[in-house]
C-alpha cells in the first residue's frame, strides 16, 4: 500500500472517531408529551428527552412564552394546568449543558376547530312507571312522550333498568343508631351490595355530625364492609352535609348515579342549608332515596328539634326540603315504621332501579347556556304514575 493511501486512510479513520465522538457529545432536546395534533385541556403532562453525553444542568419549559417550571435532573416531566380555553398553545423546552451549550424544542397545537352547529349531549331519564303502587313493566317505547321545555322529543334510546348503577349507601350511624339499630341498617345496605349487578358498584359511608367510615366504591359487598368491625356509633347527625359530600363524589362517576339515605332526616349539626345540597343534586341528576326510619308513627317535622343553628321552623323547613330534593331527582321516600323493615327497603330500591325505563334523547333548542331546563315524561295508558327527575342544568 503507498504512502499516500495510509495516510488517506488514517485521516478518514481519525475523521470518523473524531466525527462519532462529537455526535455523543452532541446536546439534542425533544418534546414526546403531548403529541403533535392532540388537543390539550385542563392539567396534563409535558415530557421532554434529552441526548447526548454531556451533563444537563437544567431543563427548562416555556409555555405561551413564559417559563413555567424547570428542572436540574431526570426525569423531564412536568405537569401544567394549560386552562380550558379553545386557542393554540405554545410549548418550548430548553435544556443547557454543563459546559454552557443550550438545545430547544419547540411544539405548537392548535385549537380544535368547533363548527357553528352546537352538538347537543343525550340526556338520559331514569323513569318509574306505578299504577296502584305496583310497578308496570311492560309499557312500549310509543307509549312514552318526553316534553323538554314543553316541546316533545325524539327518542333515540329506549332501554330498560340494566344499564348500569353506581350507588352510594348513607347511613346515619349517630349516637341514637347504637346496637342493633345500626346493625340492622348495615344488613340491608349489604343486601343491596350482594344484588348488584357485575357492572354495577357502590360506596358505604356512615356518617354521624362527622365521617365515621367509608369504603372505596366496589361491586365487592366484602370490600364495602371490611373495617366496619372498629365502627360504633356515635355523635350527632350532619345529614346534609354528608349528602352534599356522597353527591361530590358520585359526580365524578359514570352512569347512573344514585344515593340511598338511611335516617329519620333530623339535621342538628350541619353546617350547610338543604337548599345548598339542592342546587348541588340538580347538578348531578342523581336519583336520591330516602328510607325514612319513623320508629313510633311520629312525624319528625313535630319534633320540636332545635340546634345551634336553627330552631324549630328551620328545622321543619330543612325538612321539607330534604323531601323535595328526593322527589325531584327520581327518587322516593320510604316511610319504615320498623327497623327491621330497612333489609327489605333496601332490597325494594334495588328491585325498583332495575325495573326503570331508561329514555334518551337530544334536546331540541338546547344551546349550553347554562340555565334550568325542565322536563316532563307522560304516557298514554290510565291510572299510570310516573317517576322521573325534574329537569336539568343545559351545559
Amino acid at each position: 500500500m503507498s504512502h499516500r493511501r495510509i495516510l488517506v486512510t488514517l485521516l478518514l479513520a481519525l475523521a470518523y472517531v473524531f466525527g462519532s465522538i462529537a455526535a455523543a457529545a452532541a446536546l439534542e432536546v425533544a418534546i414526546l408529551e403531548p403529541v403533535p395534533g392532540s388537543g390539550a385541556f385542563g392539567e396534563i403532562r409535558v415530557v421532554a428527552e434529552v441526548r447526548g453525553s454531556e451533563p444537563v444542568r437544567e431543563l427548562e419549559l416555556f409555555f405561551q412564552g413564559k417559563r413555567v417550571a424547570a428542572r436540574s435532573a431526570p426525569p423531564w416531566v412536568f405537569r401544567l394546568d394549560v386552562g380550558q380555553e379553545n386557542i393554540d398553545r405554545a410549548f418550548r423546552v430548553v435544556a443547557h449543558a454543563a459546559d454552557g451549550r443550550t438545545s430547544e424544542a419547540e411544539l405548537t397545537l392548535p385549537r380544535i376547530r368547533i363548527d357553528l352547529e352546537v352538538e347537543a349531549r343525550l340526556q338520559q331519564l331514569y323513569v318509574t312507571v306505578t299504577r296502584g303502587g305496583q310497578r308496570i313493566l311492560d309499557l312500549p317505547r310509543s307509549q312514552f312522550i318526553v316534553l323538554d321545555e314543553g316541546q316533545r322529543q325524539q327518542l333515540v334510546t329506549f332501554e330498560r333498568g340494566d344499564v348500569p348503577l353506581t350507588a352510594v349507601l348513607m347511613v346515619d350511624s349517630s349516637l341514637s343508631m347504637r346496637g342493633d339499630r345500626l346493625r340492622t341498617a348495615l344488613r340491608g345496605a349489604g343486601l343491596f351490595a350482594r344484588g348488584m349487578a357485575p357492572l354495577d358498584e357502590a360506596m358505604l359511608l356512615l356518617f354521624s355530625d362527622r365521617l365515621l367510615y367509608r369504603s372505596p366504591f366496589s361491586h365487592d359487598p366484602a370490600v364495602l364492609e371490611r373495617g366496619l368491625a372498629n365502627v360504633e356509633a356515635s355523635g350527632g347527625t350532619a345529614l346534609n352535609d354528608h349528602l352534599y359530600l356522597a353527591l361530590q363524589l358520585l359526580e365524578r362517576r359514570q352512569g347512573r348515579r344514585v344515593v340511598v339515605l338511611f335516617s329519620d332526616g333530623v339535621d342538628v349539626d350541619s353546617l350547610l342549608p338543604i337548599a345548598e345540597v339542592v342546587t348541588t343534586a340538580r347538578r348531578s341528576q342523581a336519583l336520591v332515596y330516602w328510607l325514612r326510619l319513623r320508629e313510633g308513627g311520629g312525624d319528625p317535622r313535630e319534633s320540636g328539634h332545635i340546634s345551634v343553628w336553627r330552631d324549630h321552623a328551620e328545622h321543619r323547613a330543612e325538612l321539607d326540603g330534604l323531601a323535595r330534593l328526593v322527589s325531584a331527582s327520581g327518587g322516593r321516600i320510604i316511610d319504615l315504621a320498623r327497623l327491621e323493615e330497612a333489609e327489605a327497603a333496601f332490597a325494594d330500591v334495588l328491585a325498583e332501579l332495575r325495573e326503570q325505563y331508561v329514555l334518551g334523547y337530544y334536546p331540541s333548542g338546547a344551546r349550553q347556556s347554562g340555565r334550568w331546563r325542565r322536563v316532563e315524561v307522560r304516557t298514554g295508558g290510565s291510572g299510570l304514575e310516573l317517576r322521573t327527575r325534574s329537569g336539568y342544568f343545559d351545559e
